[in-house]
C-alpha cells in the first residue's frame, strides 16, 4: 500500500507538471523532457507511470477539464442558501477561469487524433459534460425548492451560463493584453461581468 500511495503522489506530480508546462507552451510545443525537468525526474521514469505519451498528455488534460468539479460541489452544497444569483455568479467567475486554463490546450488536442481518441476511450473527455450536467441538476434543485420560476428550463439555462463563460475566456485569450479597448459588456472585470450575465439571464425566471 506505501508502494501504491507513492507511485500515485509521482503521477500527480508528473501530471501536474505537464498542466504547467503545456499551458506556457501548448501542447503541440511541449516535449516529455520538458514535463521531466518540471516534475524533477528522468524522462525514462515517466514512463514508468505512464504507457505513452499520449496517455500523459491526456492525463493533463484529463486533469484541467476535471476543476469545474470542485466548483460544482461548493455550487450543490449551496442549494436554498444565500441567493440564487450570488451562487451562479461565484460559479461562473470560476469558471472563466477555469476556461482559461482549458482552452489553451484545447485547441491542440482537438487536432490531435490520437491523444483526442485517447481521452474519448478513457471517458477523461466527459468532464465539461458532466460540469453542465451537474448545473443542470442543481438549477432543478433551486427550482424544486421554489427559487428558480417553473418556466425556467434549467437545460438551456445552464447552457446559455456556460457559454457565456467560455466566450469571455475565448475573447480575453484572443485579444490579449495589448488589445484595444474591449467592447461593451467585456469591458468589466471577471467578477462584474459574471454577476451581470447571471443576472440578465434570471431576470425573467425568477418567482417574484
Amino acid at each position: 500500500m506505501p508502494n501504491e500511495s507513492k507511485a500515485q503522489a509521482m503521477r500527480e506530480r508528473i501530471v501536474t507538471a505537464a498542466v504547467r508546462v503545456m499551458g506556457e507552451r501548448g501542447v503541440t510545443n511541449t516535449t516529455t523532457k520538458e514535463i521531466a525537468r518540471e516534475a524533477g525526474v528522468s524522462e525514462g521514469s515517466l514512463y514508468n507511470h505512464f504507457d505513452s505519451k499520449t496517455a500523459l498528455f491526456g492525463a493533463a488534460f484529463g486533469l484541467v477539464a476535471s476543476g469545474i468539479r470542485s466548483a460544482m460541489q461548493d455550487l450543490f452544497a449551496a442549494v436554498g442558501e444565500a441567493t440564487l444569483e450570488d451562487n451562479l455568479a461565484q460559479f461562473a467567475a470560476g469558471a472563466i477561469r477555469f476556461y482559461g486554463d482549458l482552452l489553451p490546450m484545447t485547441g491542440s488536442v482537438l487536432a490531435d487524433r490520437e491523444v483526442l481518441g485517447w481521452l474519448q476511450r478513457t471517458g477523461r473527455a466527459a468532464g465539461l459534460s458532466q460540469g453542465h450536467a451537474a448545473l443542470v441538476r442543481y438549477l432543478q434543485a433551486e427550482q424544486q425548492v421554489g427559487r428558480l420560476g417553473p418556466q425556467a428550463q434549467p437545460a438551456f439555462l445552464a447552457a446559455a451560463l456556460l457559454g457565456s463563460c467560455q466566450h469571455r475566456a475565448f475573447a480575453t485569450l484572443l485579444a490579449g493584453p495589448a488589445a484595444p479597448e474591449a467592447p461593451p459588456g467585456l469591458d468589466t472585470d471577471v467578477d462584474e461581468y459574471a454577476r451581470q450575465v447571471v443576472r440578465t439571464l434570471l431576470t425573467s425566471q425568477l418567482n417574484r
